[in-house]
């Protein structure tokens, strides 16, 4: 447990002043400023200007794999079971569409490019899913190379940190309202963590939006996946290839457990569990986890690495 220390240290030294920040600066009583963008921001900023030391790296990717998650769970206890399944549903024949045709075309540009199909349809689960695990549950499947898996992690961090850093300003330049945003944000920013920014950046409401849309694309990794897998098999079975070895689909990837956690918090708040305070309390801590987490996804990314992407 100790070695988690260091790099929560460091992440409670960006949370805390980025909430302070965000309860100073207001504009009729109503706070103007996210702490989630500032976090993301000084976390960006202390790791390709300072540096992060080696001892907190352990504690930042455990915020963001784990602290996030937890963050998320707990952010379903301020809507009930009928606002989730009602924007779930909604937004489900979109989510189906996009993810199809995402697949399609990424997979047809790459190969129009030169690149190997697999790198698309890495990039391609990467854009219509959920970012990086999409990528990570679908690669051993389809038997990328390793190279593929980084380059396609890289080019889903790119334009997602690309979208928590424009899209809230395209947002307002357009006065979309609070639903909208957050549709649309829940539909088109890549991996979960930059879901969320990006909607709590322009509210609590369009990040609670977003959040259950990118949920409802979440649920689509299962049958993709083995979509994938199934139609890979049969490729390498037709040019004559082994097709052992293969691993298998985990049940945490496809249904994570804080899609689950969301859920259920949104049930005990629906049956009317939780007291306002209690309410209160549990958004308060929601909001403080996310933000944390999120100075942890800036402290981890190294704007010098992208580089490796390349023009195509």
């Amino acid at each position: 447990m100790l070695k988690y220390v260091p790099g929560f240290a460091l992440i409670l030294a960006i949370s805390f002043p980025a909430r302070f920040v965000q309860s100073l600066v207001t504009v009729n009583g109503k706070e103007v400023v996210s702490a989630v963008a500032i976090a993301i921001i000084l976390g960006i900023v202390i790791r390709n200007l300072i540096g992060v030391p080696d001892s907190c790296k352990p504690g930042t990717s455990f915020a963001v794999k784990r602290i996030l998650r937890v963050g998320i769970a707990l952010m379903g206890a301020q809507l009930s079971l009928g606002q989730v399944l009602k924007t779930g549903a909604a937004a489900v024949f979109v989510v189906a569409t996009c993810i199809v045709l995402a697949i399609l075309v990424v997979r047809f540009i790459s190969m129009r490019m030169g690149m190997s199909d697999r790198l698309g349809t890495l990039i391609g689960v990467g854009t219509s899913i959920c970012g990086v695990s999409a990528i990570v549950a679908t690669a051993p499947l389809i038997e990328s190379r390793e190279e593929e898996t980084s380059l396609a992690v890289a080019t889903i961090t790119v334009f997602g940190l690309v979208a928590v850093l424009v899209y809230p300003l395209l947002g307002h330049l357009w006065h979309l309202s609070d639903t909208f945003f957050g549709t649309w944000a829940g539909m088109a920013v890549n991996d979960t963590s930059q879901v969320v920014a990006t909607g709590l950046i322009y509210s609590q409401k369009a990040g609670e939006v977003a959040t259950v849309v990118k949920l409802t694309r979440n649920l689509f990794m299962a049958p993709v996946i083995v979509g994938l897998s199934w139609f890979y098999l049969k490729k390498r079975q037709a040019e004559g290839g082994a097709a052992s070895g293969r691993k298998g689909l985990r049940l945490h990837q496809a249904v994570p457990l804080f899609v689950l956690g969301f859920v259920g918090m949104a049930i005990l708040n629906s049956l009317g569990a939780f007291a306002p305070a209690v309410r209160q309390g549990i958004q308060s801590v929601s909001q403080f986890l996310i933000v944390s987490a999120l100075a942890g996804v800036g402290l981890e990314t190294h704007v010098a690495a992208m580089r490796k992407i390349g023009l195509r």
